[in-house]
């Protein structure tokens, strides 16, 4: 069975059936030259900061989150499983290129990097009528207060195109030029954004190669080159595309069992403790912490354990209040915990959906969560107790 984010047919059918909002107009606002302006980042991905409380699960959360320049202590606060989150594990800039920016500023491609940036969770309503009417105008508002120029667009899952369009329109109406990094060329089409540069790269890839400075320069110098066009919509295709199946296995040695008093996923869970907070200490960044921390890990995997062998969801543990978020965000905690220490542990770059793949085919935990997945929808479980703990297509 395919899987939902690694099957490009599927996305694209799916792209072009998903319901976007409408715009009368397509504003086209012409910049100062790009050696002169000032550029920020809007991403969709949901960033926050470490200390920030971040976004709620669902497509009822429209705020967003102010970036400032120098902080790298980001969470990926986008709550979904269909796209590639081991990009961002191993490199923020693949979704949220600040260093590339500060890169070309100091080249002079650019003139300046803003002071801030900004994220919104692109997981939102068919109409994205609350970032449309209120806080994308206010965000608007505060880059046009700071001086900004051109702002570049970035999103990570199957929903973020038609709010990273959204947002363009938003933008371009109130006085700043936007480019769209997107990989639905339906969707920026259907929505007539302004500018757009379409790439074929796996959701959650905006800048195609984690940890490749050269490509990720290369995918916002074309990006850019859009800023040349006189009138718009203007829709271009980088010319190097990116599959689910480019790249080889990762390579990420799991400790041996060391307690045969515990559940082997328990044991796994427990070993790799320090080669989290190596990682960690590293990049100064962790998506943990949106259900559980990390102490709390191995106990939550006893509990999926249970699941799997045969109990009942309800008696394990979890909170019975609201236990589909619970479920749902304590597999985000597990996942990122694993997928952050495999970019430190393994050897070789880090391809397309390769931490998904070694997380559930390879490591206990993995295993442990897709066995007591298939024994709540066996046993005839509401589909959103189960569905979101594993990435669409998932046996």
């Amino acid at each position: 069975m395919s899987v939902f984010g690694k099957d490009e047919l599927a996305m694209r059918k799916f792209a072009s059936s998903m319901p976007v909002p409408e715009f009368e107009e397509t504003h086209f606002v012409s910049t100062k030259p790009l050696s002169q302006a000032k550029v920020a980042i809007v991403t969709t991905a949901g960033l926050h900061r470490q200390s920030a409380p971040g976004f709620e699960i669902g497509d009822s959360d429209f705020h967003y989150e102010t970036l400032a320049r120098d902080s790298r202590d980001l969470k990926l606060g986008h709550h979904s499983v269909n796209f590639d989150r081991g990009g961002f594990a191993a490199d923020l800039n693949v979704v949220y290129p600040i260093d590339r920016l500060e890169e070309l500023a100091v080249e002079g491609v650019i003139g300046a990097v803003a002071e801030n940036h900004y994220a919104f969770a692109g997981n939102q309503s068919a109409t994205v009528s609350e970032i449309r009417l209120d806080s994308g105008p206010h965000c608007a508002k505060k880059m046009l207060a700071e001086n900004v120029d051109i702002v570049v667009i970035t999103g990570t899952c199957p929903l973020c195109p038609r709010t990273v369009c959204t947002l363009a329109h938003v933008f371009e109406a109130a006085g700043l030029a936007t480019i769209v990094i997107t990989r639905a060329r339906e969707v920026a089409e259907r929505m007539k954004v302004p500018r757009a540069l379409h790439t074929v790269f796996p959701p959650g890839l905006s800048l195609g190669k984690p940890r490749d400075k050269v490509f990720q320069i290369e995918v916002l110098k074309a990006a850019f080159k859009l800023l040349e066009a006189t009138q718009g919509p203007v829709i271009q295709e980088f010319p190097i595309s990116i599959s689910a199946s480019d790249g080889e296995p990762l390579v990420c040695s799991l400790p041996p069992q060391m307690n045969p008093n515990l559940h082997p996923a328990v044991d796994e869970a427990e070993a790799l403790k320090s080669a989290y907070y190596r990682a960690f200490k590293s990049t100064k960044r962790t998506s943990v912490g949106m259900q559980i921390g990390v102490d709390e890990i191995p106990q939550a995997l006893e509990k999926f354990a249970k699941i799997a062998e045969g109990e009942h969801w309800t008696e394990v543990g979890f909170s019975n209040e609201s236990i589909a978020e619970t479920m749902y965000g304590t597999v985000h905690d597990i996942r990122s915990y694993y997928e952050e220490l495999a970019c430190e542990l393994a050897d070789g770059p880090i391809g397309p959906w390769k931490t998904e793949q070694w997380f559930y085919d390879d490591t206990k935990a993995g295993q442990i969560i897709l066995k007591a997945r298939r024994a709540m929808r066996d046993s005839e479980a509401d589909s959103s107790l189960w569905f979101g703990l594993a990435t669409a297509g998932r046996e």
